[in-house]
């Protein structure tokens, strides 16, 4: 239960960056805060995928939630985006 509500913390906290980044962007602000806030949000996503990804949650249910997350919150990613070699490998791999 405590794990639960850190979860849906994590969400909140999430849906406020995201808030953040689109003020930012907006409001023309300087690339660098929304570099900054990208990289926030980016983390605080990988700690939720993590967290479902680990038991209790890790089910193909929890999969299902780190999918509507990915296309929630990153709906528009383009392909060809990745360029570490290592994470390419992996892409190339799928």
């Amino acid at each position: 239960m405590k794990r639960n509500h850190h979860l849906k913390e994590l969400i909140e906290n999430i849906k406020k960056t995201d808030e953040m980044i689109s003020l930012h962007r907006t409001n023309n602000t300087l690339s660098i805060m929304v570099d900054q806030y990208e990289a926030l949000k980016a983390k605080q996503i990988s700690e939720l995928i993590d967290g479902l990804a680990m038991p209790p949650y890790q089910s193909i249910e929890s999969i299902s939630v780190i999918k509507h997350i990915l296309n929630k919150f990153y709906p528009n990613i383009p392909e060809g985006l990745v360029k570490q070699k290592e994470l390419k490998e992996l892409e190339d791999t799928i």
